[in-house]
């Protein structure tokens, strides 16, 4: 297998064109499978994503906004209800990355770049990203791919992984020089079959997207903005072209099948265009350039999107009455929306007036329980007024429905800290570093758990337990 990790790095860059921030070590990927597997199975599948997942997770910035994640999360579950999945366990990702990209990984995994949402500029083309991607699980076309040249399981699995690991992260120059190799001589093999794939995965996607009540007209109006966006980038082009390849003939087939299907559904939200501002605003890097813009914008256009994006420009420049005479216009008009009292609960926190924010969420909790975007800032509100004993509590109970989040895990142990409970700070920091793949270090927090004076017979077993799993997934991922 030593033979595969040292050709897993140049071959995953030929699939990646993105700029990257950093590399990728070949050491750093998870080793998979052998040349002597036949078709792989739905569990086998699942367990090669989950190994996959924790190496992405330590390698790319996830983005760090549950509204935004919430959203998401809620759009591929409505739209996996119509989908034909073999396996519905699905891991969402949503990478803090401003490129045009998103994956669908076997094993039910499901990865979002944030940039996405600037180039979907309706809701309908964003789902019809999501639907094609989740039609690629549904048809298992890996697994198809895999039947059709058994004998480079290791090759595809690993070009399947490690290029989009390597887009997620960042791909240098390097990427550009190994398209002429790796890329040509690897997709010659697989060119007609990728094109069936994605063919079916267009028809059966736009099924889905009907069935679900958006307009499938959304799909080829995608594929128009994304041939745009290559366009405009010259060599530069998305990672999701590369392996997504938008033509003339592949729109047309679009715009021919959607105008023999029912249309009038759902085009567009405005819950949409509020997360794509949060993006907006985010992403922004130069915050006093973004407050101007922002504001020029609100100028223009006094309604309720511009508002809500401009107090978020204003939150980040501590321009606390201005952005609260946006959140008023917003509640003024609708003073039940959960997006303008998360607004609201936002602007408190930035403006040192936790216990207000508290206050509000604890009654939004009383409406919407266990909802993540204000679950998390309640979380929030509490560490902000040293109330960490309660904050501890409602990270545990959370984490029940979120145990994946890695940053309620790093939450949960900074909590422990602050209250004295070294026993969970160890088993906090352990989980966190068993969902990033870092299973020495999670071995070790454990270790030095087990050596803590007076625990309990119980929580000694159980920490054992946890023990015997860290091997186990050390195991999978076979470093």
């Amino acid at each position: 297998m030593n033979s595969l990790k040292t050709r897993l790095l140049p071959l995953a860059l030929a699939f990646s064109l993105a700029p990257l921030a950093g590399t990728v070590s070949s050491s750093d990927l998870p080793t998979i499978g052998d040349a002597t597997s036949a078709t792989v199975s739905i569990e086998e599948e699942h367990r090669l994503g989950q190994a996959w997942i924790r190496v992405l997770r330590a390698q790319t910035p996830q983005l760090n906004d549950p509204l935004v994640y919430s959203y998401v999360e809620n759009l591929i579950y409505q739209l996996s209800t119509f989908s034909d999945l073999p396996d519905r366990r699905l891991t969402l990702t949503v990478l803090d990355n401003p490129t045009l990209n998103a994956f669908a990984v076997p094993g039910g995994i499901v990865g979002v770049h944030s940039g996405l949402f600037q180039y979907a500029q309706t809701e309908g083309q964003f789902a019809s990203v999501l639907a094609h991607e989740l039609s690629h699980l549904s048809q298992r076309h890996y697994a198809s791919s895999v039947e059709q040249q058994r004998k480079s399981l290791p090759l595809q699995l690993a070009t399947i992984f490690g290029g989009i690991l390597l887009a997620a992260a960042g791909g240098g120059d390097g990427a550009t020089a190994a398209i002429a190799t790796g890329q040509a001589a690897l997709q010659q093999q697989q060119l007609a079959f990728s094109r069936q794939n994605e063919r079916e995965a267009d028809n059966i996607g736009m099924e889905v997207m009907i069935q679900a009540g958006y307009d499938p007209l959304s799909m080829p109006n995608m594929f128009t903005q994304m041939q745009r966006a290559s366009r405009f980038q010259g060599n530069r082009v998305p990672e999701f072209l590369l392996t997504h390849p938008v033509t003339e003939s592949r729109i047309a087939d679009s715009q021919g099948r959607a105008a023999q299907l029912p249309t009038g559904g759902k085009r567009d939200s405005l819950q949409y265009q509020i997360m794509r501002a949060r993006i907006a605003v985010h992403q922004n890097t130069d915050v006093a350039q973004g407050y101007k813009v922002f504001k020029a914008e609100l100028n223009r256009h006094p309604e309720a999107l511009q508002h809500y994006a401009f107090a978020l420009a204003a939150i980040r420049n501590n321009r606390f009455q201005e952005a609260q005479s946006s959140v008023d216009f917003l509640l003024n008009q609708n003073s039940e929306t959960i997006v303008y009292k998360l607004l609201q609960a936002e602007l408190w926190l930035a403006d040192n007036a936790a216990e207000k924010a508290e206050k509000l969420l604890t009654q939004q909790l009383a409406l919407y329980p266990d909802n993540h975007p204000i679950t998390v800032t309640y979380i929030q509100s509490l560490r902000l007024q040293n109330k960490n004993q309660k904050a501890v509590e409602e990270l545990k109970q959370h984490l029940r429905l979120y145990p994946n989040d890695t940053h309620l895990w790093y939450e949960l142990a900074e909590a422990y800290g602050l209250v004295d409970n070294i026993l969970g700070v160890h088993q906090a920091r352990a989980q966190y570093f068993l969902l990033v793949g870092a299973t020495r270090k999670a071995e070790e927090q454990i270790q030095i758990a087990l050596r803590l004076p007076k625990i309990t017979e119980r929580e000694k077993l159980l920490l054992e337990q946890l023990l015997k799993e860290t091997k186990q997934i050390r195991e999978s991922l076979k470093f």
